[in-house]
């Protein structure tokens, strides 16, 4: 006796299944990515995301399609604010408006890939315990597992890619750039959230999410990669600088 249980898909004696495999879709597709031309365009807004002393989770996607010097992945033009910037090809650093404090991360050198996805975690408990992680996309049937930051400094208590911010942080209210400069490429799936760690700052990897993140309590701005100006946490007004525009490109 045989059971057919679809085009071209029998069950017989032994349990023999013949014909083409079913499509499979293991993630939720993300709609996008915002794209960035690395001089002149980016994303402002209102009230724009304030960390203070609070632990904080700040991830995303980013694709870099031209260098590493001075790109700006998050900025402010307020007094004390975060900015975080690629400094060369291996170090994410924080940079304070105004100066007097940038704690840094390293990766080892060429950690940071051009035409190529990889996710960005910047994480600091309720005890102010900060880190870093990095993972690189390699296709849709691969997880992605985050290393931790091999080094870091400019806080306190540092121990290998961890170290204390004790930074009360000001206003951050740009994406795509900072004072001294502009990202240039694409991101997507990119969150803030203030008031909680998403993540444990004493990981020494975390696995990067596969399908689109999900607006929470804490969480002050949410980007899918679909309308440019949206936020779908709700929070932000924002204003789109130099006409970014909405890609199709995406990691999964």
């Amino acid at each position: 006796m045989s059971v057919s249980i679809g085009a071209g898909w029998t069950i017989g004696p032994g349990w023999i299944l013949g014909g083409p495999p079913p499509p499979v879709d293991l993630y939720t597709p993300l709609a996008g990515s915002l794209s960035f031309n690395g001089s002149s365009q980016y994303l402002s807004m209102s009230p724009g995301m304030t960390p203070a002393a609070d632990a904080f989770t700040i991830e995303g996607w980013f694709y870099n399609t031209s260098g590493f010097t001075t790109k700006g992945l998050l900025g402010t033009d307020q007094s004390v604010g975060m900015s975080a910037h690629m400094s060369d090809n291996a170090t994410v650093v924080l940079d304070r408006y105004g100066g007097g404090y940038a704690p840094f991360y390293g990766f080892g050198a060429n950690a940071f890939k051009t035409n190529q996805w990889q996710y960005i975690v910047i994480n600091r408990n309720a005890s102010l315990l900060e880190t870093m992680w990095l993972g690189t996309f390699v296709d849709n049937f691969s997880t992605v597992t985050c290393a931790r930051a091999t080094s870091c400094g400019g806080g306190t208590g540092v121990s290998g890619g961890t170290q204390t911010d004790s930074q009360s942080w000001g206003n951050s209210n740009w994406v795509g750039r900072f004072y001294g400069g502009y990202f240039p490429g694409y991101i997507t799936n990119l969150k803030v959230t203030i008031g909680e760690a998403v993540y444990d700052s004493n990981s020494a990897t975390i696995t990067a999410p596969v399908a689109p993140l999900t607006s929470g309590a804490n969480t002050k701005y949410l980007m899918l990669g679909a309308v440019v100006t949206t936020d779908t946490s709700g929070t932000q007004t924002v204003t789109n600088n130099g006409t970014v525009t909405q890609t199709a490109t995406k990691p999964f």
